[in-house]
C-alpha cells in the first residue's frame, strides 16, 4: 500500500453511509409499521451494528498503516464511535 491514500478509509465512509441509512430505514420503518415489523427492524439494526464494527476496524487499520499524522482515518474511527453509541442508545430506549 502506497503512503498517502486512505482506501481503506474510504471504504469505511462507504461503510457510514449505509449504516446512516439503515437506522433512518429502522427509524422510519417503526414509524410506520405501528409495531409489526420487530423481527425486520432487529435484523436491520443488528446487520447496521456489524457494518459499523467493520468501518471502525477498516479506520483503525488504515490509520496504523499510514500513521498517526493522517486525521482522515482518525475522523473515521470518532463518526463510526458516534453512530455505535446511536445506535445502542436506540436499542436501550427502545427507538428501534
Amino acid at each position: 500500500m502506497k503512503k498517502g491514500k486512505c482506501s481503506f478509509s474510504l471504504i469505511s465512509l462507504g461503510a457510514l453511509a449505509a449504516e446512516a441509512g439503515m437506522i433512518v430505514w429502522c427509524l422510519y420503518q417503526a414509524t410506520v409499521s405501528r409495531g409489526s415489523s420487530g423481527l425486520e427492524i432487529g435484523c436491520i439494526g443488528l446487520f447496521s451494528f456489524l457494518i459499523g464494527m467493520v468501518g471502525f476496524h477498516l479506520a483503525r487499520v488504515d490509520r496504523a498503516l499510514l500513521g498517526r499524522l493522517r486525521r482522515f482515518p482518525l475522523v473515521m474511527m470518532i463518526l463510526h464511535g458516534w453512530m455505535l453509541i446511536l445506535i445502542a442508545a436506540m436499542y436501550l430506549l427502545g427507538a428501534a
